[in-house]
């Protein structure tokens, strides 16, 4: 009896160690998040644990936004927006992070692209993009679809464009269970910069100063990809769209949902700056079916998520330290509190979980509630953006 007691123990250490129970499950193993590009299809990524067993643990994005890298990392702001970056893929260990534009600002746009490329790479940590309105704006810069071939140089970058479409870095990129099955498709699509005389021209609408719109093919795209996506899987997957500049549709959402006391969470701080003109996108989403959730950058400390309509319309907390934003110019926005207990500032990720069915958890995860994240920075950087001054 004591020999077989011994090798019961022996048995069930070896089992522990290996992540594997009777009546239980593996996760206690590492898990592995691989990139497929088979030729002449959407590119996908599959989470499995290391041997290769499936892995039922959601899947877990993380999405940053704006954090206009200017490609040095003497720039204070540079350095908190990448150290934060980092220390949240320490921390959180993210499957996949999507960062919703404004990337890079300025005459040295390229070298914060490869500043960013990097850091991915080091911590082999996979990643998408959309472009924002400040994404190849500098004229003595890279253009936006060179900056889209610098960042899809790296090799975690999930990446592609859409060669026969307007804009740079569209793309879909699926999720896909052990099985080969679709859990989620990932819609990555330019909305542009800002209205030009000539493409106002070509939709026959007046020029006017103000943010791009997303076109037609662009929307025709859309629809076409998700129906042959939806026929060879045999079913509509669900899906997350990423943009930069916000839909139409944001304003009215957040005004229904304020007027019904129906915000799931955060706050409008700031006007919505979207196109003046709707070329309807989102009556695109409803009349797919798939889209469950947008999520856009471009406002920097708005940091709301509603529901309209039965699509999720969500902004990506910021990481923007080197614009206006909720600690550094805190004063000028009229949202410091007295009582400290009491300060929200907006910067931080949005986590967007999805489970084994393709269903969908958001939550806003805030710096504020986390200050180890800005650990690597130093007292004068941190009181140089208003950080030290801001913290619990």
């Amino acid at each position: 009896m004591k020999i077989l007691k011994i090798v019961l123990a022996i048995l069930l250490v070896a089992l522990l160690s290996a992540g594997i129970w009777v009546g239980g499950n593996a996760n206690t193993q590492e898990y592995t998040i691989t990139l497929y590009r088979p030729e002449g299809e959407h590119a996908y990524l599959v989470k499995t644990y290391a041997n290769g067993a499936p892995c039922n643990d959601p899947f877990k994005i993380l999405t940053f936004t704006d954090p206009h890298f200017k490609g040095a990392m003497e720039e204070t702001s540079c350095a908190a927006s990448l150290t934060l970056i980092e220390n949240t893929i320490i921390q959180e260990q993210p499957d996949l992070i999507v960062i919703c534009g404004d990337i890079v600002l300025g005459l040295r746009a390229e070298q914060g692209a490869a500043m960013l490329g990097r850091l991915f790479e080091k911590h082999n940590q996979y990643w998408g993009f959309v472009l924002g309105n400040h994404d190849g704006e500098h004229p003595e810069g890279p253009t936006r679809t060179e900056l889209v071939e610098i960042c899809c140089s790296f090799e975690h970058c999930i990446n592609t464009s859409e060669p026969d479409i307007w804009g740079d870095g569209n793309c879909i990129v699926n999720i896909k269970d052990s099985n080969n099955h679709i859990i989620q498709s990932l819609i990555l699509i330019d909305s542009g910069d800002y209205l030009k005389e000539d493409i106002c021209a070509d939709y026959g609408f007046a020029y006017k100063d103000g943010y791009d719109f997303i076109k037609y093919d662009q929307i025709e795209w859309y629809k076409a990809q998700m129906y042959a996506i939806a026929e060879k899987a045999g079913k509509m997957p669900p899906s997350v769209m990423f943009m930069h500049i916000p839909l139409v549709e944001y304003g009215t959402a957040y005004s229904q949902a304020l007027q019904e006391k129906k915000i799931i969470y955060g706050m409008l701080r700031e006007s919505i700056c979207f196109s003046p003109y709707n070329t309807g996108m989102f009556n695109a989403i409803q009349y797919v079916g798939s889209t469950q959730a947008v999520v856009c950058g471009h406002d920097h400390i708005n940091d709301f998520c509603v529901d309209y309509r039965g699509v999720k319309l969500i902004y990506s907390q910021g990481s923007s330290f080197g614009s206006y934003y909720m600690r550094k110019h805190i004063l000028y926005f009229g949202f410091y509190f007295a009582d400290k207990t009491n300060d929200r500032f907006s910067d931080g990720h949005t986590q967007l979980l999805i489970d084994k069915k393709g269903a969908l958890t958001v939550t806003p995860l805030l710096n504020q509630d986390n200050p180890s994240l800005f650990e690597g920075l130093s007292q004068e950087q941190m009181e140089e953006l208003n950080i030290a001054q801001t913290l619990p």
